[in-house]
């Protein structure tokens, strides 16, 4: 990171107490070495142990305060008020909080369990409801806080093979647009990252199965970069969070010719599904 850059971190995010889910790996544990030496004190949760203990082992190295690493499991509110419970006066409530801790299970929807659905609601939705309900209450008093929660460009644009994913992430932009509302002018500001196609452990795992076809089209994006450029766009204060030319025109389509947009992803979903024998005779997308 430019030193320009780091400047801005430090004057948005120095002398801040942090609580950050999915912090043992990919996005998270990038944000958490941007943020480490600014940050006053931090809580970092994950399931994974030994992630969380390595990355607290590397952080130590660096200047800034603290660090608290707890496990979690996010689709528990028993294990969500374990992991939270009896902290240090400055991370409850937390300067911070990301929630971006998230799974995505690729299914074709009529193949998919209801089970799946319910574990990225459970993850990707009502874990961030939890965590903020917990502290919300108390930034809303102190007048003072920030929401970053790491939403994706699938939570505006749906994707081919992730209809449970989609539709928890679509829940998350719209519970995240009514908080920016509700939240007005009372000191705690909000930020919902549409994330785009970040190349980790998970995108590897679609590039080599059943959607890799669907899933070599997408531009993607190292973790690294795409923590620095989400950071950067909170520090500036930016409320709704994108980034990448691909993501930017989509959403643009959207707002501008949503009936083109509709049309293009027809068409792609009717060729993807020609591959798979699954299309038949007759489609006509112009009359979407």
């Amino acid at each position: 990171m430019k030193k320009s850059e780091e400047k801005k971190l430090a004057k948005a995010f120095g002398g801040k107490s942090f609580i950050i889910t999915g912090a043992a790996g990919g996005l998270g544990s990038c944000m958490a070495r941007f943020l480490a030496p600014h940050w006053r004190s931090a809580l970092l949760l994950d399931l994974n142990d030994e992630g969380l203990a390595k990355l607290a082992g590397e952080l130590k190295a660096c200047p800034g305060g603290p660090v608290i690493t707890r496990r979690v499991d996010l689709t528990s509110e028993e294990s969500i008020e374990q992991a939270t419970a009896d902290l240090p006066p400055d991370l409850s409530p937390p300067d911070v909080l990301v929630n971006n801790a998230g799974i995505s299970i690729m299914s074709l929807a009529e193949k998919q369990p209801l089970s799946d659905y319910r574990a990225m609601m459970d993850v990707n939705y009502f874990a961030v409801i939890a965590l903020i309900n917990r502290f919300l209450p108390a930034m809303v008093s102190r007048r003072s806080g920030r929401l970053l929660t790491i939403a994706s460009g699938s939570g505006v644009l749906a994707n081919y093979g992730g209809a449970g994913y989609c539709g928890s992430k679509f829940a998350t932009v719209g519970y995240m647009e009514a908080l920016r509302q509700e939240l007005a002018g009372t000191g705690v500001k909000t930020h919902c990252v549409l994330l785009p196609t970040v190349m980790t452990d998970f995108h590897r795992r679609v590039l080599s199965g059943e959607f890799g076809d669907m899933a070599k089209g997408l531009p993607t994006i190292p973790p690294e970069a795409a923590a620095r450029a989400l950071l950067l766009q909170a520090a500036a204060g930016t409320e709704v969070i994108s980034f990448t030319p691909t993501l930017e025109a989509g959403l643009l389509m959207n707002r501008v010719a949503p009936s083109i947009l509709r049309l293009a992803m027809s068409v792609n979903g009717y060729m993807l599904n020609r591959k798979r024998g699954r299309a038949q005779g007759g489609f006509r997308p112009w009359k979407i």
